[in-house]
């Protein structure tokens, strides 16, 4: 998957990013800068299909999981386009997401390794996200790190490539991380 960036000549507005075609590609806005994505593969959807399978089945009460198509606005009229977000129920959403949230969760792709690991996690710390997930399905073998917010970055929870098991957020044991990138059976 290969990122991408718009050519203005300005810095993009919330404006602009709502001009964006629906064409199945994920543009994103981050600090004036509009960032597009293709879909996803195979393998990521499965990673996102398995997390989103363990975090529905211990999402705390209160609280339920989207997946991504879903927009999640960030201060400073962003917008980002999280894998998985676990956040407060309400029943007035209806756009796209707003604060606060409990989690979100990237799956790293070889095109999108800078993107998820140091301009969202910039984004998503400013923004005061406390718990932020990293599955990086472009190492190997795969590797999944929790990232708690301390002050305004975040620090390394929980990171190995093995068994994960937390206790927080939202209670997961995660057996190989390489098993998130398999199909079922």
């Amino acid at each position: 998957m290969t990122l991408t960036t718009t050519a203005l000549r300005r810095e993009a507005t919330l404006a602009d990013w709502e001009a964006t075609p629906d064409d199945g590609r994920r543009y994103e806005l981050i600090e004036g800068t509009i960032y597009v994505s293709p879909a996803p593969m195979t393998p990521h959807q499965r990673c996102v299909g398995n997390l989103l399978v363990a975090l529905r089945a211990a999402c705390p009460r209160g609280h339920e999981v989207f997946i991504s198509p879903v927009d999640l606005r960030l201060p400073g009229d962003q917008m980002v386009e999280p894998d998985l977000v676990v956040a407060p129920y309400s029943s007035d959403v209806v756009k796209h997401l707003v604060l606060p949230v409990l989690l979100v969760v990237e799956i790293v792709s070889p095109g999108s390794r800078y993107h998820d690991t140091v301009r969202k996690r910039a984004a998503y710390a400013a923004a005061g996200i406390e718990h932020y997930w990293l599955v990086d399905g472009a190492a190997a073998p795969a590797r999944f790190t929790a990232l708690g917010l301390a002050g305004d970055r975040y620090e390394v929870v929980a990171d190995g490539t093995g068994d994960i098991a937390l206790d927080g957020p939202v209670p997961v044991r995660i057996g190989c991380v390489d098993d998130l990138f398999r199909p079922p059976g």
